[in-house]
């Protein structure tokens, strides 16, 4: 069941969807200004939400809605470069949850947080 539903919140953010599967989505933000936080770098809350919107658009462009049951991130280094891309990977899945990896890395392939979630799926 895959949405074409508009993320107003991804949208706000600026996120651009490249890619998008039920095993994998793909997702750019071009970083602005307001992006950042007191000391320059691009602020956590942005880059744990980017994180968040390519596992939303992985998991629910299969035949089923799903909803997220938990997340955290491991921030790895600050990105070095003004983008940012959410590479989200399906790792396994069952008839109700379904499990991802998502990476975040810069516009010059530097490793920046590494995001995990579960998620469960609403539908029969």
């Amino acid at each position: 069941m895959e949405t074409t539903a508009v993320d107003q919140f991804a949208e706000l953010l600026g996120v651009q969807v490249l890619h998008r599967s039920f095993d994998e989505a793909r997702c750019q933000l071009n970083v602005k200004d307001e992006h950042l936080n007191i000391l320059g770098g691009v602020h956590g809350g942005v880059i744990f939400s980017l994180a968040d919107i390519a596992f939303a658009i992985a998991c629910n462009s299969g035949d089923a809605p799903y909803t997220g049951l938990q997340a955290d991130i491991r921030y790895m280094s600050g990105a070095k470069d003004r983008v940012l891309f959410a590479t989200a990977t399906k790792v396994s899945s069952s008839k109700k949850f379904a499990h991802y990896e998502v990476l975040i890395t810069d516009g010059l392939n530097n490793r920046v947080a590494l995001f995990t979630s579960t998620c469960y799926r609403l539908a029969p």
